[in-house]
């Protein structure tokens, strides 16, 4: 039960860390976007992208701290007696942060603007330098598992300095390809550069943090060290294939994979720090179990974290929809290019006022409103620049939704083929098998409870995704997709097989590396047609990978050939 707790701490961690980090690094890019002139359209992208999430992000750090408190009170009291300096200072970050944003664009006197975006910018870059921090006095095993360690070198040591830096770089990498992708979705071509610059330039200076790092550790942090270079090592590699994946689409101008390779690559560092730390809290010592609380506590947590989970992910998800549709968030029409006359007239920030002098002055008044309408007419996507003018919302063209049905069809066929898939793989595999016991496998092997809990989101991505895309496709081209999918999924249930019934792990190698071959091409076969369904199935292809990785290592550790006994030993 403590494992699983710990799982569920550390999903919210890795949530914070991608959604949270990067309305941090937009922070960083708004202190680093000049003078009011010359930063007005950077400035104005970071607003209408990030004010309606920012607030909404921080329900990962409230999910964190009250799981890290209930679940494993010692390790919380620890953390907190000693490290108790950066963390009034990043908690000191985000209020300063939030307020602002908040006021820079309540306001309409280019001084105060400044004094609010600086503090908006600073705090930006401090709370991320904070938490890195506090990342690294815990893993180079600095916070004492009574508490009350040194209040100032359990945070300003090698490590937690690397830690902070990396952070920083981190944010700032994963806001840049985000703003880069919002700019060309806007078709803001200048916008675009601006932001596709300066994602590959912290991408690349991320990197090589990183590998200067790699001495840091091995001086200051020994465990941490060998444990990245042993059983992460996996995680890292990939790691640094997403983070090359995402230069390469932001240099190639892709728009679909893009922000998944960034924030994949970020996610993986951190997923790969939890298990260099495992088994234990506090970098080299407290186990998760030592300061796990008592079961009962531990099962409310976990229903109390299933509960939120539902009720949260869904809300996010929808409030993530309609920002990126232009449905809610700053500013009433879509942002192309220029500015009006009435945003020039307004000095250095943009405004959220609904009607009032501030208001009028940061949206341009009733310039702004018609160029909304326009735009809104021109394109069939934005309506609500109309609505800001008082004037009618352009209505949905009732043929457009016509020419693209959902039939149900191909979703319970889809849905029916992973179903069987699922089952024959199930009846196949056979994990409580003396001969698989007796295997020696990598100390990263994930439990056997955590391979159903995965599986079974990615079945079912599968089965929505594949749907999805045969609704968008007709003819010979939706035979050849299901085709693929067909093919897709035999290699799928295939692998148990080849692993489990031959009890061969190198023909299980085989299957996985054909069903990495079967995961490239359908996922190019089916971005042609439905990029959104491609996106769906990238998470079921990064599975696939590690997969392959355990795979390779357990074939690497079992060179001696097994006795093949009965079927069922």
């Amino acid at each position: 039960m403590a494992e699983l707790v710990a799982v569920f701490l550390f999903i919210g961690v890795v949530a914070y860390a991608v959604l949270g980090g990067a309305d941090f690094g937009a922070g960083f890019w708004d202190l680093l976007a000049g003078g009011a002139k010359r930063g007005r359209e950077p400035r104005h992208l970071i607003d209408v992208s990030l004010a309606p999430v920012w607030e909404a992000n921080h329900t990962w750090l409230i999910y964190c701290l009250v799981v890290l408190w209930s679940g494993f009170p010692t390790a919380f009291a620890a953390i907190t007696t000693t490290l108790y300096i950066p963390l009034v200072l990043a908690l000191l970050g985000i209020v300063l942060r939030g307020a602002g944003f908040a006021f820079r664009k309540a306001t309409v006197r280019t001084e105060e603007q400044r004094v609010y975006g600086a503090a908006f910018a600073l705090s930006s870059v401090l709370t991320p330098y904070c938490f890195g921090a506090i990342a690294g006095g815990l893993a180079s095993g600095r916070v004492p598992t009574g508490g009350d360690g040194d209040a100032i070198s359990s945070w300003v040591n090698p490590s937690s300095i690397l830690g902070g830096i990396l952070a920083v770089l981190a944010c700032s990498y994963l806001a840049a390809t985000y703003l880069t992708v919002e700019a060309l979705h806007r078709d803001e071509q200048k916008l675009y550069r601006y932001y596709r610059d300066r994602a590959i330039a912290a991408g690349a200076v991320t990197g090589a943090v990183s590998i200067a790092g790699i001495f840091v550790l091995q001086a200051d942090s020994p465990r941490l060290f060998d444990r990245l270079s042993g059983p992460a090592l996996p995680l890292v590699v990939l790691a640094a294939v997403g983070g090359l994946v995402g230069l390469a689409l932001l240099w190639a101008r892709r728009t679909i994979g893009t922000r998944v390779a960034a924030a994949g690559a970020v996610a993986l560092v951190i997923v790969g720090w939890g298990v260099a730390q495992t088994p234990y809290l506090l970098g080299t010592h407290l186990s998760i179990n030592e300061a796990a609380a008592p079961d009962a506590t531990l099962a409310v947590v976990v229903g109390v974290a299933i509960v939120a989970g539902l009720l949260i992910v869904p809300s996010l998800v929808l409030l993530f929809r309609l920002s990126g549709r232009g449905d809610v968030g700053v500013g009433d029409r879509p942002f192309r290019g220029g500015l009006t006359e009435g945003e020039r007239g307004s000095g250095e920030g943009m405004t959220e006022g609904d009607g009032g002098g501030a208001g009028r002055a940061g949206r341009g008044g009733a310039a702004g409103a018609a160029l909304a309408a326009g735009t809104a007419q021109a394109k069939g996507r934005r309506r609500t620049g109309a609505k800001a003018a008082g004037t009618p919302a352009v209505p949905l063209d009732p043929t457009t939704v016509q020419n693209r049905p959902h039939r149900w069809v191909p979703y319970a066929l889809c849905a029916g083929a992973v179903t069987a898939t699922a089952v024959a793989g199930a009846r196949a595999t056979r994990p409580d098998a003396r001969w698989y016991r007796e295997l020696n496998t990598p100390d990263w092997q994930p439990p056997p409870w955590a391979f159903g809990a995965v599986w079974t989101p990615l079945y079912a991505s599968i089965a929505v995704a594949g749907g999805h895309a045969l609704n968008a496709t007709s003819g010979p081209q939706r035979k050849a997709l299901a085709g693929e999918f067909a093919a897709n999924l035999a290699l799928n249930a295939g692998w148990s097989n080849l692993f489990f019934r031959l009890r061969s792990p190198l023909a299980g190698l085989a299957g996985t590396l054909l069903l990495d071959a079967s995961n490239i091409r359908l996922l190019a076969r089916v971005a042609r047609t439905d990029r959104k369904a491609a996106v769906v199935l990238l998470p079921y292809a990064a599975w696939c990978a590690y997969a392959t990785c355990l795979n390779a290592a357990i074939v690497a550790r079992n060179h001696e050939p097994r006795h093949r006994g009965p079927a069922g030993s």
